[in-house]
């Protein structure tokens, strides 16, 4: 708190400052104010109720992307997990004002010349822009709100960051191009990281930033100095686990299944226990159940939520959703999943018959249905549904229908690119999404891959485990992250020489987070 009171003093352009607190805790925000020597530059305004409507479901989605400020489900941003309509609707009457800069209790790099280029901003352009925000990563900005932007999601009420995110019954253009936004350095907006220091990692990076370039240090030459770090892969933990408990599935002949898929289960469900307890080490990690197979049809799927729940922050399952069981769905509530992926593929049952050679679309939408009337029941924030399409020339057609149907009934959707497995399906006749020129890949840094037989393999691609560096059952996870073969992968990827990599030569999913 001291070094977000510190920064914000700064700040230029503001008519006063305020911290904004319950009323429970006046005091210990007095004593912060108190020793860090800035009382007499912030007001102490006591006027939050503490109530925050959709907090669960907004901390649900948002723990998918907490490194960006926006790109997480249901379209929610790094403001949503802050900034309430209501609480600065009570600011703005206090001080009877025009717009208020909002900031985080945890933004210890707080950059002073970024938010007050926001106030300067909102001053010059108050007539064309309602809000003024900025690419910049989680913690080195903030959001300014006029009295307008306010009422409107008021009388909508809808989060912040539906303002800033794709909505159908809100067509707009990106706001990224507009005057709301404040343009940032392109290095400082490309930087993916949590400046928060609200999380172990985050917290471990600031602190070898301020240790290194001091604590006064700006937005640039940090982002520059966490970036270095992040390409030297000085994680210790994959920032995402994917976990195969089963290659069986309802769907064995979908046309977007690679073939020969080895038959693969977990039997060991305890294994999942001591994955746990090993992700625990640190406070953001993510776990997808999926792999190559239908979680759901292992038989022990509800233990296996069971088991992973304590030790990580985000569980999700990855599912073609054709077959639901009573038991699994309860697992679902139960285990608190926050996300549901259906692998639809399709928005009408003809479509889904082409790609996945089964007549089952009717099935899977009445168990979507299932999940959101109980949702609707228990007031539930989770799971969250989300609905997602492959691109390719069967479901091209369908795929903008496809986009706003399910943004409009659950929230969200996911568009994926075609995937030929390296070659192992056939190429599809659209035009090839991947960039000319290659690059390393970006999920060599951050995920990693268990499948169902033990095996740790480098990617998804990989459905045959023939690219394995290791046994997840038997070695650390931290043994396996650091192992002289992955790191041998990524400086293949660095300089580009592949040869030893045939799979990778192949790849065109290498530019996908």
């Amino acid at each position: 708190m001291g070094h977000t009171l510190d920064r914000a003093a700064r700040v230029m352009g503001l008519d006063g400052r305020c911290l904004f607190v319950r009323p429970r805790d006046r005091e210990a925000a007095r004593k912060a104010l108190d020793e860090s020597g800035h009382a007499g530059a912030f007001e102490l305004l006591s006027l939050d109720d503490g109530l925050r409507r959709r907090r669960a479901l907004l901390r649900c989605a948002r723990k998918w992307n907490l490194h960006a400020w926006r790109g997480s489900p249901l379209g929610s941003t790094w403001f949503d997990e802050y900034v309430e309509a209501g609480a600065v609707a009570r600011v703005l009457k206090y001080y009877e004002c025009d717009a208020v800069l909002c900031l985080n209790g945890h933004q210890p790099t707080l950059d002073a010349r970024l938010a007050s280029g926001m106030v300067a901003q909102m001053r010059e352009q108050a007539d064309q822009a309602g809000l003024i925000f900025s690419q910049a990563p989680p913690g080195l900005a903030g959001l300014v709100l006029t009295c307008d932007a306010v009422s409107h999601l008021l009388v909508q009420d809808i989060p912040v960051g539906l303002l800033l995110s794709y909505r159908p019954e809100m067509p707009r253009g990106d706001p990224i191009t507009q005057p709301s936004c404040f343009q940032v350095d392109p290095e400082v907006a490309r930087t993916t990281a949590r400046f928060t220091a609200d999380t172990r990692l985050s917290r471990e990076l600031l602190d070898q930033g301020f240790a290194t370039l001091g604590e006064q240090v700006e937005s640039g030459p940090l982002c520059a100095f966490i970036r270095e770090r992040q390409q030297a892969h000085v994680r210790k933990l994959p920032a995402e686990i994917e976990v195969e408990l089963t290659t069986a599935t309802p769907l064995p002949e979908s046309t977007l299944r690679p073939p020969g898929v080895p038959r693969r289960e977990l039997y060991d469900i305890a294994d999942l226990s001591r994955l746990g307890d090993q992700l625990a080490a640190y406070d953001d990690q993510l776990v997808v159940l999926g792999g190559h197979g239908d979680p759901l049809s292992h038989p022990r799927f509800a233990e296996a939520c069971e088991r992973l729940r304590a030790g990580v922050l985000g569980l999700a399952v990855r599912t073609p959703l054709v077959n639901l069981s009573d038991d699994c769905l309860e697992a679902l509530f139960a285990h608190k999943v926050d996300i549901l992926q259906v692998r639809l593929h399709a928005n009408s049952a003809d479509t889904y018959q082409r790609v996945h050679h089964l007549d089952c679309f009717e099935r899977v939408i009445a168990n979507i249905e299932r999940i959101e009337r109980l949702r609707r029941e228990r007031v539930s924030a989770e799971p969250i549904v989300v609905c997602s399409l492959t691109r390719c020339a069967a479901t091209l057609p369908e795929m903008e229908e496809f986009y706003d149907h399910w943004i409009k009934r659950t929230g969200w959707a996911v568009i994926e690119g075609y995937n030929d497995y390296c070659g192992a399906l056939p190429e599809d006749s659209l035009l090839r999404a991947d960039p000319p020129v290659r690059e390393p890949c970006r999920r060599l840094s951050h995920s990693f891959v268990l499948l169902a037989d033990g095996a740790a393999t480098l990617c998804h691609q990989d459905y045959r485990g023939q690219l394995a560096i290791g046994e997840w059952l038997t070695k650390p996870l931290t043994e396996l992250w650091a192992s002289a073969e992955i790191a041998n992968a990524r400086q293949a990827h660095a300089r580009g020489e592949l040869d030893s990599y045939p799979a990778c030569q192949r790849c065109r999913e290498w530019f996908r987070p």
